[in-house]
């Protein structure tokens, strides 16, 4: 199994989804409720990443200037639910517990323009890692899942893996196969055509994450490098496929080997 699996999120971005990942589909599930509308959602993760990440920078409930004092362009500051960051990393995440309601394209568009006006107004932010990620409660309608995967930002929901998180598992399944897990070869085909699949999604997306699309080029300016002619409806129905096939895929290599972890 040669096939060389392309990523190039950073080490804190894929601990930082994972966080996120666990926190949804372990940590909520236990979480204790409040009588308001997104029943503290958003701030037991806030209080999970204080616990779970302790060497990163937590921004405050209801934050205005994106955790760092920054203006936006549009002269508005807007609340983004959480801003964590390292030193070569700053993570945006919108979170929703919202029900029956899912999230929409246009929920996501506006969650992409608040971050659009804080970059565009402090150029200097994309000298890190910029990682945007839409964590929801309930999953998302087709359209807000599309639309995550067309504008660069990192989907998590129940059972919806990232795609980061969906590369790290399928390195582990194929290191687990080299090994010489007690797998069948239908299984070990189905590892190797999922690793494929996960790296031509991976090579598709690689345009749209915020450091390939916009760059500093100044303390007043940024580029920004045209992204187009992704059919992104189609691409969601791919990716959910994918998660369900890591799902199924993971349940049989941890059946045969006791060393591999989610």
């Amino acid at each position: 199994m040669s096939i060389q699996i392309i990523d190039s999120h950073s080490v804190e971005t894929l601990q930082c989804l994972r966080h996120c990942y666990k926190f949804l589909n372990e940590g909520w599930q236990r979480a204790r409720r409040e009588q308001i509308p997104d029943q503290g959602f958003e701030e037991r993760l806030r209080e999970s990443c204080v616990v779970g990440l302790p060497k990163w920078r937590i921004s405050q409930p209801w934050e205005l200037q994106l955790g760092s004092n920054l203006e936006t362009s549009s002269g508005t500051n807007h609340e983004i639910d959480l801003v964590v960051e390292q030193a070569n990393l700053m993570a945006i995440v919108e979170a929703k517990n919202r029900t029956p309601d899912l999230p929409t394209k246009n929920d996501v568009i506006v969650f992409f323009a608040k971050i659009l006006d804080y970059l565009t107004c402090n150029p200097i932010v994309l000298l890190q890692d910029v990682c945007a990620v839409f964590v929801s409660a309930y999953g998302f309608e087709r359209s807000g899942l599309a639309a995550c995967l067309g504008l660069g930002i990192h989907p998590v929901a129940p059972s919806l893996r990232p795609l980061p998180i969906l590369i790290q598992s399928a390195r582990l399944m194929r290191s687990e196969v080299e090994k010489g897990c007690a797998i069948g070869s239908n299984a070990q085909q189905q590892i190797a055509d999922f690793c494929a699949n996960v790296n031509r999604m991976s090579s598709i997306l690689e345009p749209t994450w915020f450091n390939s699309r916009y760059g500093f080029q100044s303390e007043t300016t940024i580029v920004s490098k045209a992204v187009g002619g992704l059919d992104t409806i189609a691409m969601s129905e791919q990716f959910r496929e994918l998660n369900g096939q890591c799902s199924q895929l993971l349940s049989e290599v941890k059946n045969a080997s006791a060393s591999i972890t989610r």
